[in-house]
């Protein structure tokens, strides 16, 4: 079984719009991991939309599945996102302080982060999907 894969924001996006590469990765993975930091964006981009109730209605039937797993921020995350700051800080490749937190929880509960984004690559430890 494929490893355990988390999403962050536009990963979450392109799985809603319909991207095989993307579905096909999740379809197969043993675990769904969402970042609390991403909950927050999708719940940002939800209210600030206008399609607010079918996209909270298929977030929280995504949310519902068994192999979901929220992402919880703790103290070992803040230790590794300190870790993780400083790396990219000394690199001189910083990137969004939510991606960082995005990072640190993928580096704390083992999952591979599936994301389009730029800069998650100088992370050391942090295995990426792209789509």
């Amino acid at each position: 079984m494929t490893p355990k894969l988390a999403l962050d924001t536009n990963a979450y996006r392109a799985l809603d719009d319909g991207n095989t590469k993307l579905a096909g990765n999740v379809k197969v993975a043993a675990q769904i991991g969402i970042p609390m930091t991403v909950l927050g964006e999708l719940y940002f981009g939800i209210y600030a939309g206008s399609k607010q109730d079918s996209n909270l209605s298929n977030l929280s039937r995504f949310l519902a599945s068994p192999r979901v797993e929220l992402l919880q921020i703790d103290e070992q995350t803040a230790k590794i996102f300190g870790e993780v700051a400083t790396e990219l800080k000394r690199l001189g490749k910083p990137i969004q302080q939510d991606d960082m937190w995005m990072a640190a929880l993928c580096k704390q509960y083992n999952f591979v982060l599936a994301t389009a984004g730029a800069g998650f690559e100088a992370i050391t430890g942090l295995e990426l999907l792209r789509f």
